[in-house]
């Protein structure tokens, strides 16, 4: 064996994959985070998190978090509505 290694094809796709998503996950929590900050946190004069503050900033996420839930439970939906749309296409052309 010469020491060099080589992950399979399929294992190198998976972790690429796994890369690219995580990225992304990192991107869409970043600005999140940042949005939720621009809205919610407007007093420099003192190192505390005023109780309004932070009361803004967990409504903001969780509203976020909620959109974010809803978006991908209609868009499973959608993809399933079309995968038997298309399903129901191709039983009837057979017939």
């Amino acid at each position: 064996m010469d020491g060099s290694m080589q992950m399979p094809p399929t294992m190198q796709i998976d972790s690429e994959s796994t890369v690219k998503q995580f990225k992304e996950f990192l991107s869409q929590y970043n600005k999140t985070a940042e949005m939720c900050f621009m809205h919610c946190v407007h007093d420099f004069t003192t190192r505390k998190v005023l109780e309004a503050e932070n009361t803004c900033t967990v409504n903001c996420l969780e509203k976020f978090l909620k959109m974010s839930q809803r978006v991908a439970q209609r868009f499973q939906e959608h993809q399933l509505a079309q995968s038997d749309a298309a399903g129901a296409a191709m039983t009837g052309m057979t017939k």
